[in-house]
């Protein structure tokens, strides 16, 4: 494995080269190391130069799975260390608000839901779907904006629920488009007209991500969660991370832990970037003892702010793992997890998909916890660090930079 020194530069000049830019080079030795151009002149420096559909956009979090949410009970989802209250009502449909009441802050989630309004368990204050008061039992009051909760966008696709926790400006106004067209890219409308269009961009038909476009749409599927003690951004890192398959996995190729090619990083859809690994299967590896398979393709993702994509392709044979680290607080974070496959399609096949990834989750739990997070970024970068490293400046640019 090469050695990547992390302040020397090659004197190469590039043409046009951005402080941002300048910024990722430091990542990398050489030229033909660094990720696409697309990557590169990336148009957006800062979070400032964001307009408000790229800042909502980046604010969609896994909060749990389809199956996890009854009609006309209210739950409790926490993320970024605020709390929100989520509900189904009779027509299945996601409703998701502050979980505080305006009045003296009880929590809602541990009350009711009654007519799609959901009830503070303290003084049986009621609510509705848009956070607006609209009962005090034995009091007649004047409405009030005062009065009122915040009220947050909530979808589910693919088997999770997302909500989304941005609080736009008070100019800015909330729209739902089905199919906008050119949907992976930023329109004009939403700099010129202060409207934000809700809808889960990733599930738009021409977003990469969508399951529709995706190897995975005919496979079979199992959903798994773990709690972890440790920053978000960790995991999602760890799940980029193709050299720790080897250390950390009984599955991995302790022998030759470096794959044999590497395509780069580079942007394949909205907030989505994409790196090919090839590498030599571990000879414990289901690859190897089931199907005799040695040459493994593994196509690794991230689709900000914390989704991930592992996808490994062996012969005929699929086996894809999305992640979403839920950032529950600042050390805590709830992974959320989908195996796909397009082989054993059947009950014993999910038991023992189930049981593989319990395990491999396991593993990672160890290494990941005991990680001292003053210490979490590093202090030099490794040939096959680019994905990871990419992910982490984006996110600490756009979403998160561990300061707050």
């Amino acid at each position: 494995m090469n050695l990547i020194l992390l302040f020397y530069i090659t004197n190469v000049v590039f043409t046009s080269v951005t402080a941002y830019s300048y910024l990722l080079t430091k990542m990398f030795a050489s030229k033909d190391q660094l990720p696409g151009k697309t990557i590169l002149h990336y148009p957006k420096l800062s979070y400032h130069d964001l307009t408000e559909q790229d800042k909502f956009d980046l604010q969609w979090y896994v909060v749990g799975k389809s199956t996890d949410f009854l009609t006309n009970k209210p739950y409790k989802r926490r993320v970024w260390n605020k709390n929100y209250v989520i509900w189904r009502n009779e027509d299945y449909e996601l409703r998701a608000l502050d979980d505080v009441c305006t009045h003296k802050g009880a929590s809602l989630s541990g009350g009711k839901v009654i007519n799609d309004q959901v009830m503070c368990p303290y003084h049986g204050y009621e609510f509705d779907c848009n956070g607006t008061l609209t009962k005090v039992p034995g009091i007649c009051f004047q409405p009030s904006p005062i009065y009122n909760l915040a009220k947050y966008p909530i979808v589910e696709y693919d088997g999770w629920i997302y909500i989304n926790t941005y609080e736009p400006s008070v100019n800015t106004s909330f729209v739902k488009i089905e199919n906008p067209e050119n949907s992976t890219d930023i329109s004009n409308e939403f700099i010129d007209k202060p409207t934000i269009d809700t809808s889960l961009y990733l599930s738009k038909p021409d977003h990469p991500a969508n399951i529709q476009n995706s190897p995975e749409q005919n496979c079979s599927v199992v959903y798994l969660d773990m709690e972890y003690k440790c920053y978000s951004r960790v995991l999602s890192e760890n799940s980029l991370d193709v050299m720790h398959i080897a250390f950390v996995h009984t599955f991995g190729n302790a022998k030759r832990p470096s794959p044999t090619k590497e395509d780069p990083p580079k942007l394949i859809g909205k907030n989505h970037y994409k790196s090919t690994y090839y590498y030599e299967a571990g000879e414990d590896s289901m690859a190897r003892k089931m199907f005799g398979v040695k040459d493994l393709i593994i196509e690794n993702e991230f689709i900000l702010p914390h989704t991930t994509v592992a996808r490994v392709k062996f012969g005929d044979q699929i086996s894809t793992v999305v992640t979403f680290a839920l950032p529950i607080g600042d050390n805590k974070s709830k992974l959320f997890v989908k195996t796909y496959r397009n082989f054993w399609q059947n009950q014993v096949g999910d038991m023992i998909t189930r049981n593989t990834m319990l395990n491999t989750m396991l593993q990672d739990k160890v290494v990941v916890e005991n990680i001292d997070p003053r210490f979490m970024d590093g202090k030099f970068n490794m040939r096959f660090d680019k994905l990871q490293n990419t992910y982490k400046s984006f996110y600490k640019k756009f979403i998160n930079n561990g300061e707050n």
